[in-house]
């Protein structure tokens, strides 16, 4: 179907009507030929004029998109086709189109200049092609005697909920609404509750609508939930059959101090060829979730574990997730080990891959062997069999990490907020994530193994889930060295192969407060990583072959990774199911990924702002994180971010949005980078919203 729908699609660069393609296809029924200009029509790629004639939808002026709202009325078209710029939507031109929708528009002939002097496309929408939602989260309002929902997103109409459709929500709850009537024009939107979080304006309530919104479940299943607790808390004896023992081996975990699902242990021992032999042991949970059971159809619906302050929605129900797969110290646990031969100059000699049983030695945390690598007295006399082992580890590393950066490789080590909570989950702290030696040691040694198996997993040309970086688009990187041009810095942006223009900067940023903003920017420039079954190289590590293998307890990727591998080293025949699942798997994933690390952000900005509380009314020194024309972000020495509104601002700014600035006519401008003293004048733990006041000298 899709080879006549390109057929047609083709013929259709001249109008023509129904009945010339009949002639035109005679070989083809007129059922299918209607099916599939059906088809075209629907997804606006040809369009019927009032002459009953079909085109291709440019010939007519028109074009498909995805219709971008603001909060201001107006909106933007991002077209299919990702090589036309956007078109700007007037705000009586939205033609009732809803932030996401799938939309068809007619674009004018005339392009208008805007402010900054570049010209602009102007259109209308003509036809909303698909609701990219039927589902809305806001509160219940009341007016008068209607009650209707204010969505949590401005980008949204206000909706209309029918006393019947309340379902016992009361005007001040937080609730989701389905949306039975989109509007016509003369009848407003109509929606029926259902789901009540709570009472809107708590951070309770806020919480849970943010995890419906991103499709968060955290009660499992009757089915999957049963099938984990069947699976007892230890190791049937059959299960350790054909597998490596390991348990006297020198195994042990480094997680952070809060981590309960340890899903990776290491190992290091000295070979008689003058290589070393790094193991990677990895949580064996296919062993447990087996295809197509309950417990995969959930977890591949999951797609990831969630994480915030205080809380996990994990992919796999506790049992297995804290229990029976997570590599606990002093236990028994099935294992998938790779096992690294490397050379004194850090080169991976060769990989071998096998099923185990560990018993970890120790559960050891980044802040424990921060400290034992700096020559802590007492915790290396608490872990004196271990000393030896995490020096030659850390050496190691290190060396992995000087070889990764030779190649190129980005070291994009952009600093995160880390909350602190308190037994009630109130936020008690607020502060930058330190990254030691610890942390790195894992992360070089979870790179090697995650290379490792993706290139034995293409080389043998096997099915698998890839994790892939594509390089970034030559525009936004010239943006950014636009932006990089004033700190000194000539990138060229035709040349995005060129890594190491890009590192220098990374390098020098890093010892400069006026750049710290540029590692910021440089990230935003580049593609977002993502699941595939193709091998696609990665980008920001400069590998030829990448996965993720090392974290099937809270990653569907690795679990399917796992089996694909499994399966190599058998020997047995892979089919036409196995390539789809890859491929599916690797869709569902990067789907849900995008989804928790959308509701892990919301959250940690509730928090966030629920810790800024205490400061109201209080100055601090600030750096400017983004410019817009309504405002001016900055953020705070201990990760708050918040917005200064540009009515609050003194004089009136005009914004440039090539130099991303915003400058008086006083002379006064403000971009990413500029250091400014603010005062917190609001901050709500409801919205995550934080507001700073400029003080001016």
């Amino acid at each position: 179907m899709e080879r006549l729908d390109n057929q047609i699609l083709e013929m259709l660069a001249q109008p023509k009507r129904l009945e010339e393609l009949w002639r035109l296809l005679p070989g083809v029924s007129r059922q299918q030929i209607r099916q599939s200009v059906d088809c075209l029509l629907a997804d606006g790629r040809i369009v019927k004029n009032k002459k009953n004639r079909l085109a291709q939808a440019e010939h007519f002026g028109c074009l498909a998109g995805t219709f971008l709202a603001t909060e201001k009325g107006f909106g933007f078209v991002a077209p299919d086709d990702k090589e036309k710029p956007d078109v700007f939507i007037p705000p009586k031109a939205c033609g009732g189109a809803w932030h996401g929708d799938h939309v068809l528009i007619r674009v004018q002939d005339e392009k208008r200049p805007p402010r900054n002097g570049l010209l602009r496309q102007e259109g209308e929408v003509i036809r909303v092609l698909e609701r990219s939602r039927d589902e809305i989260v806001g509160a219940v309002q009341h007016r008068g005697k209607t009650c209707f929902l204010q969505p949590a997103s401005k980008k949204y109409p206000d909706i209309i909920l029918p006393k019947a459709h309340l379902n016992g929500a009361q005007p001040g709850d937080r609730v989701a609404v389905r949306v039975m009537f989109y509007g016509d024009g003369k009848l407003p939107p109509q929606a029926a509750v259902c789901k009540v979080f709570g009472e809107n304006g708590t951070m309770q309530a806020s919480i849970a609508a943010i995890l419906h919104e991103n499709g968060i479940v955290e009660a499992f299943p009757q089915q999957a939930a049963e099938q984990a607790n069947q699976l007892g808390d230890s190791i049937p004896p059959d299960a350790l059959r054909g597998r490596r023992d390991l348990r006297d081996a020198l195994i042990f975990t480094i997680d952070g101090d809060s981590a309960k699902d340890f899903d990776d242990a290491v190992s290091l021992e000295p070979l008689e060829n003058g290589c070393v032999l790094l193991g990677v042991h990895i949580a064996d949970v296919s062993h447990y979730v087996t295809p197509e059971s309950p417990l995969d159809s959930e977890a591949y619906r999951r797609g990831t574990s969630v994480y915030y302050p205080g809380h996990v929605v994990p992919m796999l129900p506790f049992a297995l997730s804290d229990g029976l797969c997570s590599l606990v110290p002093d236990a028994d646990r099935l294992a998938f080990s790779a096992f690294l031969e490397i050379a004194p100059d850090g080169h991976r000699r060769k990989a071998e891959f096998q099923k185990s049983v560990i018993r970890s030695k120790a559960r050891m945390t980044y802040a424990n062997v921060n400290k034992i690598l700096d020559g802590d007295e007492a915790l290396c006399g608490k872990y004196d069999f271990l000393v030896d082992t995490l020096g030659k580890m850390a050496s190691l590393a290190e060396l992995f990490r000087k070889r990764r950066m030779e190649r190129g490789a980005l070291d994009l080590e952009i600093p995160e907020a880390e909350i602190t909570v308190d037994d009630q989950g109130e936020p008690i702290d607020l502060a930058y994530r330190a990254r030691g030696r610890a942390e790195k040691l894992i992360e070089e040694f979870m790179l090697q193994a995650n290379e490792a198996v993706a290139e034995f997993m293409d080389k043998q040309q096997k099915p698998a889930v890839f994790r892939v970086h594509e390089s970034p688009d030559p525009e936004k990187l010239r943006v950014f060295a636009q932006f990089a041009r004033p700190f000194g810095y000539r990138i060229d942006p035709g040349k995005p192969q060129n890594t190491k223009q890009f590192q220098a900067i990374l390098n020098k940023a890093a010892n400069d407060p006026r750049q710290r903003a540029l590692p910021t920017l440089l990230l935003r420039s580049l593609a977002r990583a993502r699941y595939s079954e193709q091998n696609l190289g990665h980008y920001g590590l400069q590998a030829k072959y990448y996965l993720h293998f090392t974290s099937p307890i809270r990653r569907y990727p690795d679990l399917a990774t796992h089996r694909m591998l499994q399966k190599a080293l058998s020997g047995d025949a892979f089919t036409r199911t196995d390539y789809d699942f890859c491929e599916n798997a690797a869709s569902q994933s990067t789907t849900r990924e995008l989804a928790a690390d959308t509701a892990e952000r919301d959250i940690d900005k509730l928090y966030i702002a629920a810790y800024m509380e205490q400061f109201l009314g209080q100055d601090f020194d600030a750096e400017v994180t983004g410019v817009q024309s309504f405002g001016i972000f900055v953020s705070l020495a201990n990760g708050a971010e918040g917005l200064i509104r540009i009515d609050t601002l003194p004089g009136y700014f005009e914004y440039d949005d090539q130099k991303m600035s915003l400058t008086n006519r006083a002379g006064l401008q403000f971009t990413i980078g500029t250091q400014v003293r603010v005062r917190l004048v609001s901050a709500s733990r409801a919205s995550g919203q934080i507001d700073f006041a400029l003080i001016t000298q």
